[in-house]
């Protein structure tokens, strides 16, 4: 038993010519029988199946993956495949043949198993499910879930990195990082876990030099049900009604409207209850398409969004859940140095932890022609009581373009989204009321008269975990 573990687990993700690295290979329903080389996938040994099972146990994670033998391909493949019922499922295809030839080249237990969290962590962090093949920032991610997930189970740091003993490739390529990079993720992701800093109790109360944006983080998922109940979830379905006016007339009547979700890791479905329209968003970014039916979805109907009244940017962030960072955020369970820690502050009468992330470039149209650039700040507010996320502020500085040179950087925009009104569902919290104010700038003074007021209530909501 012990020797096929380390035949099993050490093996499900080299690449079979050199294993150089561990790889991400999503393939389609239809490939299937072709990595089987014509054969039917069959399903895993017992052993095989008891093994895996006993190493997500002390990972204290459920198994999202099912494992099958596929004899004669010489390999092992990781793959998404819709089932009966159309949800995406995951596979490991494995070769038990080939897993025994290649017995002699396992080293440790540790290392077979810092493989297997590897490649659970591409799952668990949707990597899979963009099915772009693998990037050295989703290999960095996963291998950092990896030595933080050895250290859980008991690993020393010298045995968590021990997954990389025969990792030649020294340097970057395009689709993984070289050995050094990959040895550093995963002592920060042991680090995490055996830091002094864990055994601090984030509250209010919290010393200023000790609070963290890995304490912050941590706490807000422990509060909102625990990070795995969260990583079993694969969708949202729900309904935003939402009301809405604009300027400071308090007489006038709120514009009401509602918007249904299907809310995946990758693409986003958006129905106008009021308007029977469709739309559809793809990777959180600026691809926004607009159909009446999936019909018109092939025959490739045109972009909306790129009229001079309204550019893709702007018609995506109309339309968008409150939830819509849902599954991205997840990302900071297992990164939580990707953003920086600004103190305390005071938001809406609610003393808050400052998280603040990257600067975003965002460019729209040609700017050797028309167009426009935006340098987008992101700050995400957590309530120092409850470790619940109160706020999100978006800060956008505008610029504008014409034949290569800056017209006009006197515009700007601030975005402020309160959360509030937390239910559970399913035994995980959400919050049921979000209220958004989003004004105009114009050299950073606030033009009230045209500030937009919009408050969205959360109903129906279905959580999916299979």
């Amino acid at each position: 038993m012990k020797r096929f573990l380390g035949i099993l687990l050490f093996f499900l993700s080299l690449q079979p010519s050199n294993a150089q690295g561990f790889l991400q290979n999503v393939v389609s329903e239809e490939e299937i029988d072709e990595l089987c080389s014509g054969n039917q996938s069959q399903p895993a040994d017992q052993e095989a199946e008891l093994v895996v099972d006993q190493i997500m146990a002390q990972m204290q994670l459920k198994r999202a993956f099912k494992l099958r033998k596929c004899t004669a391909i010489g390999n092992a493949y990781a793959t998404i495949q819709p089932d009966a019922n159309n949800n995406q499922t995951p596979y490991i295809l494995y070769d038990p043949q080939w897993l025994e030839e290649m017995a002699n080249k396992s080293k440790t237990d540790w290392a077979s198993i810092g493989v297997l969290a590897h490649e659970v962590g591409h799952f668990l962090l949707y990597h899979a499910l963009n099915k772009k093949g693998s990037n050295p920032v989703w290999e960095i991610q996963a291998d950092r879930f990896a030595g933080s997930t050895l250290a859980k189970m008991g690993s020393t740091l010298e045995e968590a990195q021990s997954m990389f003993d025969n990792y030649n490739q020294k340097e970057d390529s395009r689709s993984h990082p070289g050995k050094a990079k990959r040895l550093e993720a995963v002592k920060v992701g042991w680090m995490n876990v055996n830091n002094p800093q864990k055994q601090i109790t984030l509250s209010e109360n919290t010393p200023e030099r000790d609070v963290s944006s890995e304490l912050i983080v941590n706490r807000y998922f422990n509060e909102l049900g625990g990070i795995k109940n969260l990583s079993q979830i694969k969708s949202l379905r729900f309904e935003e009604e939402i009301s809405e006016t604009k300027g400071l007339d308090l007489n006038q009547k709120p514009l009401t409207y509602s918007y249904s979700y299907t809310l995946n890791p990758n693409k986003v479905i958006i129905n106008s209850n009021k308007k029977d329209q469709q739309y559809v968003i793809t990777n959180n970014d600026s691809i926004s398409w607009r159909y009446t039916n999936e019909n018109k979805w092939r025959e490739g109907a045109p972009r909306i969004g790129t009229t001079a009244d309204q550019d893709g940017h702007s018609f995506i962030r109309q339309i968008s859940s409150s939830f819509q960072n849902f599954f991205d955020d997840f990302l900071l369970s297992s990164n939580p140095e990707v953003v920086d820690y600004r103190r305390r502050r005071v938001l809406d009468d609610e003393e808050c932890f400052l998280l603040e992330f990257p600067e975003e470039t965002i460019e729209l149209g040609d700017l050797r022609k028309k167009g426009r650039r935006i340098i987008q700040k992101t700050q995400y507010y957590f309530n120092t009581y409850t470790g619940l996320l109160h706020a999100i502020v978006i800060e956008e500085k505008i610029m504008i373009y014409k034949r290569g040179s800056i017209k006009d950087a006197s515009e700007g925009l601030r975005i402020q989204r309160l959360f509030s009104n937390y239910k559970a569902v399913d035994h995980i919290l959400f919050p049921h009321t979000i209220r958004t104010t989003e004004t105009k700038l114009l050299s950073d003074i606030p033009q009230e008269e045209s500030t937009f007021f919009q408050k969205r209530k959360l109903v129906n909501l279905e959580i999916i975990t299979d």
